[in-house]
């Protein structure tokens, strides 16, 4: 692969935790607390240690050639906004192994199976995420690991954040497990990895099975999801230079117990993979109001997932039905949830944003102008399959007012 894209490890724990967020702290269409969004963070002396061991640490536990068969439908050839049960239910698709049961029952032979809610505090032993490297592993501690939720994520902190929960069989008529993704962000890049937890019979969780490491050099696990018959599907980007602003090139592997990786990027589904594109119009409305006009599209091949909209402002824009926007050089608020767009799909909203006199703006608005901005994040913890959205150049648009739309002609 090559050099890694710390835009990319930055933007997607940043999803991780808005998403995170949402289920600790359900949506409220106009109130919802805000969280950190950096493009860019500062590498220091443990970023630098970091980095080399990573080159050097295997990819994952479990990283081997595969001679399976297909094991997921491909999409539908017509993609339509009706989502087909062949892409998203692994019951209906794969012949009911991985049917999920309500609630913890206990009293008979399956494992009690945390849900998100259930791990969010708790204590746990973990595999380490940097296996046989000693003190390094004093950044991301694991034993036990105290789990927090992805919200207010700090890079460099070493909090070990819970990202997903999913239910699904790791092997054929196995009893449905609970595969739980795990972060780390001991540096700057965002370190994950993927295990089976269960009950351990005195009111607690434990590992039952570790499923996959990930590597920012070589094996960037990002998101998990339910195989339509058994076992768990990995999607794994590829990071690429910082001068590159395309789509990302990615791939889907299934895991299950005692089996080699399959690479099912083929023939996995793809619900939730896709390109979410946000473009802002600026408009003058003639009264010293402008108006921001923002066209969010499916600009992909499949249907996304429920996506939030996340607003941010200059403190000298005043935004109609919305106060105290964060500054866009600090925060972003998310505003409001729309449904899912299938394939070519578009939904509009639009804001009316009111400007300060010039002269109580900032030097900085002053000199570049006052920016009003809107970022598209796909929600990928409310669902049981992929959330990714494979170019993120064109998931926020922006306004921006500058000096002669404020002052008068002379």
């Amino acid at each position: 692969m090559s050099t890694p894209d710390d835009t990319l490890f930055e933007e997607a724990f940043a999803d991780f935790a808005h998403a995170a967020e949402l289920m600790v702290d359900p949506v409220d269409a106009t109130v919802i607390h805000g969280r950190v969004r950096r493009r860019r963070t500062t590498k220091g002396a443990m970023a630098a240690a970091l980095a080399a061991l990573i080159v050097a640490v295997p990819a994952a536990w479990w990283l081997q050639e595969s001679n399976g068969q297909e094991v997921d439908p491909p999409p539908a050839d017509d993609t339509t906004g009706v989502t087909t049960e062949a892409e998203t239910s692994p019951e209906d698709s794969g012949g009911g192994t991985n049917s999920v049961p309500d609630g913890q029952a206990t009293g008979s032979d399956a494992p009690v199976l945390p849900t998100f809610d259930d791990l969010v505090g708790a204590e746990i032993e973990l595999p380490e995420f940097f296996p046989g490297a000693g003190e390094l592993n004093d950044a991301c501690p694991t034993a036990p690991a105290t789990i927090t939720d992805a919200a207010g994520s700090a890079y460099g902190d070493g909090k070990i954040r819970l990202l997903k929960v999913v239910q699904t069989t790791l092997e054929e008529d196995g009893p449905v497990e609970a595969v739980a993704l795990f972060g780390c962000t001991p540096g700057d890049a965002l370190i994950t990895q993927a295990v089976s937890v269960a009950g351990d019979g005195e009111g607690g969780w434990e590992v039952t099975e570790p499923v996959a490491l990930g590597d920012p050099g070589s094996f960037p696990l990002l998101d998990i999801a339910p195989a339509a018959v058994t076992g768990v599907l990995l999607l794994v980007p590829e990071p690429h230079g910082t001068d590159q602003s395309g789509p990302l090139d990615y791939d889907i592997y299934r895991y299950r117990t005692g089996a080699d990786l399959e690479d099912v990027t083929d023939t996995a589904y793809m619900w939730g993979i896709t390109d979410l594109a946000v473009e802002v119009e600026k408009r003058d409305n003639g009264d010293g109001t402008w108006t921001a006009e923002v066209t969010v599209t499916n600009a992909g091949d499949h249907e996304s997932q429920a996506f939030m909209l996340s607003l941010c402002a200059d403190p000298s824009l005043a935004v109609d039905g919305l106060d105290g926007l964060p500054a866009c050089t600090e925060a972003r608020d998310p505003t409001a949830e729309y449904e899912a767009l299938a394939p070519g799909e578009t939904v509009r909203a639009e804001w009316t944003v009111t400007p300060a006199p010039f002269d109580e703006w900032s030097g900085d608005a002053q000199a570049g102008g006052a920016v009003f901005a809107v970022y598209a994040d796909m929600l990928a913890y409310s669902v049981d399959a992929f959330a990714f959205d494979y170019d993120n150049s064109n998931d926020y648009g922006d306004m921006v007012i500058i000096v002669d739309d404020v002052t008068e002609a002379p």
